[in-house]
């Protein structure tokens, strides 16, 4: 995914496919929602968004992306997730 994808996905507002969460603070109920996409067609959790549509990224470290590679390994049948990471100051520049 893109900045200018995620931007328009962002705009379309949360959905029975799309959630939202501020930060990886609520990664648990996040793999929830995520898990349930899986067992129906399918859908996104976006992280450092809020519940609003606003876009207020998140700082990610190593181990935010190892806290995130741990809850998929959790899931049970194995599947792909696709992860993407976009910089906040790009979609600045392309909100303003």
């Amino acid at each position: 995914m893109n900045v200018e994808q995620m931007v328009a996905l962002v705009a379309e507002g949360e959905s029975d496919a799309l959630e939202f969460k501020v930060s990886t603070g609520q990664l648990k109920p996040a793999f929830e929602t995520l898990c349930a996409f899986l067992n129906k067609s399918g859908g996104a959790v976006l992280f450092g968004i809020k519940n609003d549509g606003r876009i207020v990224g998140q700082e990610v470290t190593d181990q935010t992306h190892l806290d995130i590679a741990n809850m998929i390994a959790k899931i049970e049948p194995p599947t792909q997730i696709d992860i993407d990471t976009i910089a906040v100051e790009k979609i600045d520049t392309l909100l303003n």
